[in-house]
């Protein structure tokens, strides 16, 4: 920016130098393209360590040799690599998840092809702050650990899901983005969402022929008098709303039967919601207020609760949540029992979508259940029939008692009573859906402290989830269903209403699953021996996501109808071409003698970029699990290349007695000296047995048969100028655009002069003198006016490169003795 002084004063401003620093790229991240147990199908997955690949991957080597190859490469040096796995016709595991009304509401499909997807199993649950609207999912594998038993691995646990596309945490989307195990989609023809609502907990006694008494109870609860008449409500998740019922005279509403009584109360308590929700901007958010049926109570009549609806059908339908108001002395949501927190129930529009949870689950608060609570009395003992492990270790079943609440006389008392007998020094009774919670918690504790005290025969635990009770399995079959016995002290009835679901253990991927709401689904499999098409669509989404890699190693397949490793190394040289890198051959199965080597090493050349290859002969041996197995050389020699690189540059031939190759036993065959000798002049590069351990002794590429003479006759070569090449090629990025002139000339010879420079110091070319060794050359000469009017900078870089010293020879000469005279 320019300085435009107005004050006497000093200005400072900074220039720009012209000095951008050209950083040498990596030398030898390698990519493997190959089979693996399991893990992700056709995509690159960038790993620093073995442990990593085989918690990815596996170390199964069953099918391929990738895991083999991935180990040596770490083992001889390497600590970067990406692999890419890729089968033919891989196929995921999958389940479909039903609702609670038996319909399908989630499909989950394993993330990765393979039979490993039918180990994966899922736990549905409703615990929560919403446990009538979100749900709950637990997703794990099975494993057999070392002792024999089954142990959960790869776990994860996904909160407060929901299947409301508009919501973050909408289940579909948001498991297939974060989950590691499996990918989630709705069904084609997904359950109806319905009104979203929240149901108070207190329900009011009513006598139909009675309408003063009517008014009165509701007075009291939050008529003009009193000065508790505030509560708090959100729709479609809009801020809270304060709203004020104390302006509503209940005794003013007109009306002869009690049903007009029950819509002018209603409905003065609607006009209450809108005007707050007008008043604060929130105005496309209607909500129904209806006084709907409640549990019946001991005396004759019925009872009356507050239910308060969303929107209209369709789309529009949204969730309502309501809270307590900010001020206690002003909050009537506790004393109505509005709200999870304070009794009520809250469901939200799209619950009928959710997966049905695992285990078994009572929703105590829909009508139909509240049936089997009416007529429960406070000082009942009621029992729940569950499995359990006798001495002998046998399955039998086992009774838990419940006691209810044991009050003292002058009688029972039953939960939905408002006006109940409390004697003197006994507890207040809970009412209203706080007493049902009450006795749901007593149940689940029952069940528990059963469990407690005897953990390693009773595998049952209970929890409560808002109004519904859960009833879960610790220990079993996946698809086990918990028994409830019928008998006449049993807290459920012979005939249990449809809101008591006994469902699986666990929701099983593949088609383990049989019982439950769940339909079987489709098997993983594992795939087939990968085609060439196979490999050439890993190299195209390799080149899509993989940023830089500089050696590629194709590890075999063990099928013996794979496609031959010969027939996949020219489309595998074209590939490293297109992205200057350099591939790692493999020796043909068949090459057992140097004889074989010499006579069929030219047809591996057909359709090859021979200056982009090495091929290295023989094999190596390696022990597994004491037996010694024979594996190709690649894997190793990809590490070997990382480790020559590290310590003396990518210039130095990766070949010679310091590149030894670690984690061998030995080769598959050795060869002489005058073997060698027949094998190098061809380009074949020999691995040799020496006392200091098996080495590399060769360093040539696929073109560097002594016929050719190819100025790319060597790896080092080869290696040092791919990593020039990609260096610049990065490191120049800033040049495009910029103005065509000398000053820009000048910038390019500096930056890259620097970077030859440094090159030259650390050895990597010929040369005493850095003239000698390179040259960089971008003026006008290089950059012609017509060059400059299309657009084009010429930059010229020449380098000597250090050739190895392949052959060494000695001259040993006598000294005779002189002759005197």
């Amino acid at each position: 920016m320019a300085v435009n002084p107005t004050y006497p004063g000093v200005y400072v401003q900074e220039v720009p130098s012209g000095v951008r620093t050209i950083v040498g790229v990596s030398t030898s991240i390698t990519l493997f393209v190959g089979r693996t147990k399991f893990g992700p199908m056709n995509t690159p997955v960038r790993l620093n360590n073995y442990s990593d690949f085989s918690r990815i991957f596996g170390d199964d080597n069953t099918a391929a040799d990738t895991a083999r190859y991935v180990k040596l490469f770490f083992q001889n040096g390497g600590s970067d690599c990406y692999v890419t796995r890729i089968a033919h016709g891989a196929v995921q595991s999958s389940v479909t998840l039903l609702n609670e009304a038996g319909a399908a509401a989630l499909v989950l499909t394993a993330k990765n092809p393979g039979t490993l997807g039918d180990t994966i199993r899922a736990a549905v649950t409703y615990r929560g702050q919403y446990p009538e609207a979100t749900f709950n999912l637990e997703v794990f594998r099975w494993v057999i650990d070392s002792r024999g038993q089954k142990t959960k691995v790869d776990r994860e646990e996904w909160n407060n899901l929901t299947m409301d596309p508009a919501l973050p945490t909408y289940a579909p989307t948001f498991l297939s983005q974060k989950s590691a195990l499996v990918n989630a989609a709705e069904p084609g023809a997904a359950a109806a969402i319905g009104p979203g609502f929240s149901l108070s907990g207190r329900a009011v006694p009513t006598d139909p022929a009675d309408v003063p008494t009517f008014k009165t109870a509701w007075a009291a609860l939050f008529g003009s008098t009193q000065t508790a008449n505030t509560f708090q409500i959100s729709v479609d998740g809009n801020p809270f709303v304060p709203v004020d019922l104390k302006p509503i005279v209940i005794s003013a509403l007109s009306g002869g039967s009690l049903a007009a009584i029950k819509t002018a109360l209603a409905g003065a308590i609607q006009a209450r919601i809108t005007a707050a929700l007008t008043a604060n901007g929130i105005s496309a958010a209607p909500v129904t207020v209806e006084l709907a049926a409640g549990p019946t109570p001991v005396a004759a009549g019925e009872t009356t609760k507050l239910r308060f609806i969303s929107g209209a059908p369709g789309p529009a339908f949204k969730d309502i949540r309501i809270i307590s108001a900010a001020s206690p002395a002003q909050d009537v949501a506790a004393n109505l029992m509005l709200g999870e927190a304070n009794g009520g129930t809250e469901v939200g529009a799209y619950a009928s979508r959710r997966p049905a949870p695992t285990g078994v689950t009572l929703l105590a608060s829909d009508p139909a259940a509240l049936a089997m609570f009416e007529g429960l009395l406070q000082n009942q003992v009621k029992s729940i029939q569950l499995d359990h492990f006798d001495a002998t270790g046998t399955l039998v079943p086992f009774t838990v008692n419940v006691d209810l609440q044991n009050l003292p006389s002058p009688g029972p008392q039953r939960m939905w009573n408002d006006a109940s007998y409390v004697p003197p020094g006994a507890p207040p009774l809970k009412t209203g859906y706080r007493g049902l919670r009450e006795k749901l918690s007593k149940i689940r504790d029952a069940i528990n402290t059963q469990q407690a005290n005897t953990p390693t025969s009773f595998f049952w635990k209970a929890e409560v989830w808002g109004s519904r009770l859960a009833i879960l399995n610790q220990l079993g079959d996946d698809n086990a269903l918990a028994p409830l016995a019928t008998a006449p002290t049993n807290l459920f009835p012979a005939a249990p209403p449809r809101q008591l679901a006994a469902n699986v253990r666990f929701y099983s991927l593949g088609p383990g699953g049989l019982a439950g709401s769940q339909t079987p689904g489709s098997a993983g499999n594992d795939g087939t021996r990968p085609l060439q098409s196979d490999y050439l669509a890993a190299y195209t989404i390799c080149d899509k996501q993989i940023d830089l890699f500089n050696l590629l190693v194709l590890p075999p397949d063990h099928d013996a109808m794979a496609t031959p490793l010969e027939q996949l190394w020219s489309d595998a040289s074209s590939f490293c071409a297109s992205r200057r890198a350099f591939l790692i051959m493999d020796p043909p199965d068949a090459w057992t003698t140097s004889q074989q080597a010499t006579s069929n090493v030219d047809a591996l050349r057909i359709g090859l970029v021979k200056d982009f290859s090495a091929l290295y002969f023989p094999r190596l041996q390696v022990v597994e699990n004491g037996r010694q197995v024979t594996v190709g050389p690649a894997g190793a020699m990809a590490g070997l290349y990382a480790r020559i690189d590290s310590n003396r540059g990518v210039w130095k031939a990766p070949a010679g007695i310091e590149a030894d190759i670690r984690g061998v036993m030995g080769l598959d065959q050795r060869f002489s000296d005058a073997e060698n000798g027949q094998m190098n002049p061809v380009g074949i590069n020999n691995l040799r047995v020496f006392p200091d351990g098996v080495v590399s002794w060769g360093a040539r590429t696929m073109a560097g048969a002594d016929a050719f003479g190819s100025e790319y006759k060597y790896v080092p070569i080869r290696r040092v100028a791919l990593f020039m090449e990609e260096s610049l090629y990065r490191g120049l990025k800033w040049v495009v655009f910029e103005p065509n002139d000398t000053a820009l000339w000048s910038q390019i010879r500096l930056n890259v002069g620097a970077f030859m420079h440094d090159l030259f110091r650390k050895g990597a070319f010929q040369g005493d003198k850095p003239q000698d060794a390179y040259f960089v050359k971008c003026d006008a000469e290089t950059t012609t006016q017509n060059d400059r009017d299309l657009g084009i900078v010429n930059i010229w870089v020449g380098f000597a490169p250090l050739k190895p010293a392949e052959f060494v020879i000695l001259y040993l000469q006598q000294i005779a003795g002189q002759v005197q005279t």
